[in-house]
Order: structure tokens, then sequence, then C-alpha cells
């Protein structure tokens, strides 16, 4: 399987939500309307913007879930990974 890491900062005046939907949808290669998956199927979106946000100036730990072959890390510092997990079937497994 191969691995498709996206990493990046998440500055304070971008949510978190957003960033990890756009994430995702690029990681998958579609528009973030047109995902399989919600975020709200995953998390919390309104938890996980409020989690990592200036007034939390003493917040720690990371949050990871998964959402649309993709798992997502988020953290303290507002670091944001998205790696894809699920790879394409190849012909053979298709047919299983």
């Amino acid at each position: 399987m191969t691995s498709e890491l996206h990493s990046r900062h998440v500055p304070e005046s971008e949510a978190l939500s957003h960033a990890v939907v756009v994430a995702v949808a690029e990681r998958n290669g579609v528009d973030p309307l047109d995902l399989d998956e919600r975020l709200y199927d995953c998390i919390d979106p309104d938890a996980l913007d409020a989690l990592f946000t200036s007034s939390g100036q003493n917040a720690c730990g990371t949050v990871q879930f998964v959402m649309a072959g993709c798992h997502v890390e988020v953290t303290a510092e507002r670091q944001l990974r998205v790696e894809r997990v699920h790879k394409e079937p190849s012909t053979a497994e298709a047919r299983v």
C-alpha cells in the first residue's frame, strides 16, 4: 500500500474543520463537496474547532480519526497531517 502524507500548519484564522475537509478531499483527488463521508460523521466539527484555539493557550495533545479513507491527525500546535490509508483494489482483488 502506498502512503500519501499531507502535513501543514493551520493558522488561527482558518477553522480546523475546514482545513481537514479540504486536505482529505485533496488526498482523495475530489472536490470537498464530493467526499463520500462528511466530517460530522467522524467527529464533531464545532468541538474540533474549539479544541485547539488561542483561548486554550496551554492546550496539549493530539486528535486522531479516520475520514474517507484517510488517517487524520491534528495537534495542539495546529499541525494537520492527513495520510491516505486505503488503496485502490487491484484487478485481482476487485474480482474476488
